[in-house]
């Protein structure tokens, strides 16, 4: 019997739940300047590797994103997701490439299990990784 990868069956069972129906999602705003510009390019980048994370579908996970938010009495802007997320787009940032991202998030979803840094949202046992890349799926992606 094949089973499926976890993020495979979170995103099958919050689908068949109606999850990605609880909340609209506002799209964080533009750069003006050139340092805006690079905070939009590392937020694209942040978004991106989230996306990836999930296999690009991303429904479900933006509203397990936004009800983590809700939960940590944050709103969607900018400056919410990058408080909500330091400790994943740290591990994004480190890495050299998207594949390492990819396998450092992998590897830190397992440390969060096993250390026990687990959260609960709307029913649903995450790992803090897992949720943080949930908010991440908030912020704007090239696809």
């Amino acid at each position: 019997m094949k089973g499926y990868p976890r993020r495979e069956f979170l995103l099958r069972a919050l689908a068949t739940c109606g999850t990605s129906l609880l909340v609209p999602i506002v799209p964080v705003g533009g750069a003006r300047n050139q340092q805006s510009r690079t905070d939009a390019g590392r937020a694209t980048q942040r978004a991106q590797t989230a996306a990836d994370y999930f296999g690009g579908r991303t429904q479900a996970a933006r509203a397990v994103g936004s009800a983590y938010l809700r939960q940590l009495g944050l709103d969607t802007s900018a400056a919410s997701i990058q408080q909500a997320t330091r400790a994943t787009t740290t591990a994004i940032e480190r890495a050299s490439s998207q594949q390492k991202a990819i396998d450092a998030l992998v590897a830190a979803v397992r440390r969060d299990f096993q250390e026990e840094r687990s959260v609960q949202v709307e029913g649903w046992i995450l790992s803090r990784t897992e949720a943080e890349l949930c908010v991440l799926t908030l912020l704007p992606a090239t696809n």
